[in-house]
């Protein structure tokens, strides 16, 4: 008997998916190589590649199409063989066809790919492969997903009245979505149909194709996890209604205690991880909470902890990680046409935007630092730099933020404000400023605490009082006598539900209803009530685990599931200088070297420590070589005047206080205590 359980919380005896899942690592190379495409997006990326790519590079992606195909086919086979183990006559016979179905469609999907290779193919056969193979794809999206269903055996306890006990009974469960094994049989037909459309649409017969702008944005649609979707949620929000979208809604994460009580104040938690379509179960992924005394029970809110490392494990090896690639894919195809990739060329006098650095505190207290390059730039940016671990046991803390600079600072449950001295805040060394110094008491009265940058603290009283703070002493630590006189910048703070600040005197501020509000603290410098006007610039920014703020109007926001979604709220515009213009200029040309996709789609720089990277966390994909001129150094360039430099033209001008995003610039971020983003020192020299 499986030990899972069904999406119902009946026992899970026996399921299609739970015996294929079983079956790949036993045959060997076959199983782990299907079980590679389906848990990597390397096999896709590869192939994809190869298809871009003329007649010797297609024939290669066809044979190792070819050679998948013929595997999918002996496992499939292998599972036909094996359906007497559901038990039940009825799941026996249903599943059996179902799988008769797949075996049926991986017949059209081979000889569509056998005859792709031809040395004979000409344009009538191109035109005829693509769109017999079209139509064998939209099989899989039919039906409200009817080939991803399937029926399970399942354990229900009833009652008997004449002994009044419970006796379990075997049962079904039908019309059960599973990602095993239709989702390799589906990569297989998406990947035949692009390479078919592909040779017609070299072929100059792109137009013969019949339905291709339809027939790409219903897979496109099919493959996409909507924004707003969210699997923990009630409503139209945590409806799934994709594959994907199915595919994470099966996979569920709850937090368990070792105890009822705390001991010593600390209550042990782990996750537990649920896989509902094929039973499997895990636990890991512990981690601590401190609790006001030992005198009450251990409970926390599971909204609050976002996504663990093995809850989004679990969805990459079962195919969500893929299904992004397709989807980058086809979201590529439908705007260009085509799987070719423009040629860009590099230009000496590229502009670049400034980086924002991001620490996390991780469920487990670690401390650990990002840096997102170019984060301002127009449409995001997905190159990251770590996570890379800088210390250790910051999960007491009450909360953590930037002071600005190397300063950081740090709550403790009885209110004392720690300051640490971070010298690698801006490389993400390990090498930290002296010893940690406490410079302050009675901090864990506040509502909220937030920095302002420039060694700026503010705090919202319970009453909703602002209270503004100056930590003159943040360069090298201080003491409790450092600190400028505190002065009250405003009331009414206590109805917003979060408050921080992207620097420069820029408050953000969401209310209950999600209303997003920016507030211009004129007076930030010199801790006086001067403001600016207040506007509203946003809704549904309550439906955010967080939002943080960097410098230039970026803003993060934070998803349950693991993502980051990038927005910035500004202008597009040059600082003045005495030469009229003041830009982003780069003081050296780098080198891009491809070093195959990683998992979640963006960038990873060698200058980070290779011990300290984790690419199943990163965005990745590409490596930026060393830079040789050390003069690219930010906190510099900030005060270096540069000539104007012509403009880059195919730019869209945005009108003045735009919006841009939402950008998904990470995937796969585990769950956090906190996050927050490094603030800037104070300026040198002239404003």
């Amino acid at each position: 008997m499986m030990a899972g359980f069904t999406e119902k919380g009946l026992k899970l005896e026996a399921s299609v998916a739970g015996t294929m899942a079983a079956m790949l690592p036993a045959a060997g190379p076959v199983g782990a190589g299907i079980a590679t495409a389906i848990g990597a997006v390397v096999f896709v990326m590869e192939v994809v590649s190869w298809l871009e790519g003329e007649d010797d590079s297609v024939r290669k992606a066809l044979e190792s199409m070819q050679s998948r195909i013929d595997e999918i086919v002996y496992i499939l086979n292998l599972l036909d063989q094996r359906m007497d183990e559901l038990v039940n006559q009825v799941a026996i016979e249903s599943n059996r066809q179902t799988n008769r179905d797949l075996l049926d469609y991986l017949d059209e999907i081979r000889n569509a790919s056998s005859a792709l290779a031809s040395p004979a193919l000409d344009v009538e056969e191109a035109v005829r492969i693509a769109n017999a193979s079209g139509i064998t794809l939209d099989k899989f999206i039919r039906q409200d997903y009817d080939i991803w269903r399937w029926t399970d055996v399942v354990i229900k306890e009833t009652y008997d009245p004449a002994t009044g006990k419970t006796h379990p009974n075997s049962a079904l469960a039908t019309e059960q979505f599973k990602h095993l094994p239709t989702l390799p049989v589906y990569l297989m037909a998406v990947l035949t149909w692009l390479a078919a459309r592909e040779r017609a649409a070299r072929f100059g017969a792109k137009s013969r194709l019949d339905g291709d702008a339809d027939r790409i944005a219903r897979h496109l649609a099919a493959v996409t996890v909507r924004q707003e979707f969210d699997k923990y949620e009630n409503g139209e929000a945590g409806i799934a209604r994709s594959i994907p979208e199915h595919i994470k809604s099966r996979i569920r994460a709850a937090p368990i205690s070792s105890g009822k009580y705390p001991v010593g104040r600390i209550c042990k938690w782990a996750f537990e991880v649920q896989n509902w379509m094929d039973g499997d179960i895990k636990r890991g992924d512990p981690f601590d909470v401190v609790m006001d005394s030992d005198h009450v029970l251990c409970t926390l809110d599971p909204a609050s902890l976002g996504a663990p490392a093995l809850e989004l494990d679990m969805e990459t090896a079962c195919g969500i990680e893929m299904l992004e690639s397709l989807r980058e894919t086809l979201e590529h195809v439908s705007r260009t046409g085509t799987l070719r990739k423009p040629f860009i060329g590099q230009f000496s006098n590229e502009t670049i935007y400034p980086p924002a650095v991001m620490y996390v505190v991780t469920q487990n207290g670690d401390l650990e630092w990002y840096r997102n390059e170019q984060a301002s730039r127009p449409g995001g940016s997905k190159e990251w730099n770590g996570p890379i671990r800088v210390g250790t046991g910051w999960g007491h803390f009450k909360q953590v933020f930037s002071g600005g600079g190397a300063a950081i600072y740090a709550i403790k449950p009885d209110g004392g404000l720690m300051w640490y001295g971070h010298n690698g805040y801006f490389d993400g060394t390990s090498e930290w400023r002296g010893e940690p110094l406490q410079v302050g008491y009675g901090w864990q009265g506040f509502k909220s605490v937030f920095a302002g940058g420039e060694y700026i603290v503010y705090g919202i009283e319970q009453d909703g009082d602002l209270i503004w703070y100056r930590h003159d002493g943040a360069s090298y630590g201080g003491g409790e006598s450092t600190w400028a006189p505190s002065a009250k910048v405003g009331s009414g703070w206590e109805r917003y539900t979060s408050v921080f600040s992207g620097g420069e005197g820029m408050l953000y501020a969401i209310r209950e209803d999600g209303v997003l509000e920016r507030h211009l603290h004129t007076g930030y410098l010199k801790g006086t009530a001067e403001w600016g006007p207040k506007e509203e610039i946003g809704n549904g920014w309550n439906g955010f685990m967080h939002v943080e703020a960097a410098g230039d109007g970026v803003l993060y926001a934070f998803t349950r599931d693991g993502r980051v979604l990038w927005f910035r709220y500004g202008e597009r515009r040059k600082e003045k200088t005495a030469d009229g213009t003041k830009d982003w200029k780069q003081a050296a040309v780098t080198d891009i070297e491809y070093i195959g996709p990683l998992r979640n789609g963006g960038v990873v720089l060698e200058k980070a420590v290779p011990s300290a990277l984790k690419p199943t966390r990163l965005p990745g994909g590409f490596n930026l070589k060393p830079i040789q001129n050390q003069t690219l150094d930010w906190k510099k360039l900030k005060e270096i005047e540069l000539k104007p430099i012509p403009p880059i033209k195919n730019i869209p001008t945005l009108p003045p206080m735009a919006w841009e995003g939402p950008v998904e610039v990470m995937r796969g971020l585990p769950g956090f205590r906190s996050v927050f983003t490094l603030k800037d020192a104070p300026y040198q020299g002239p404003r």
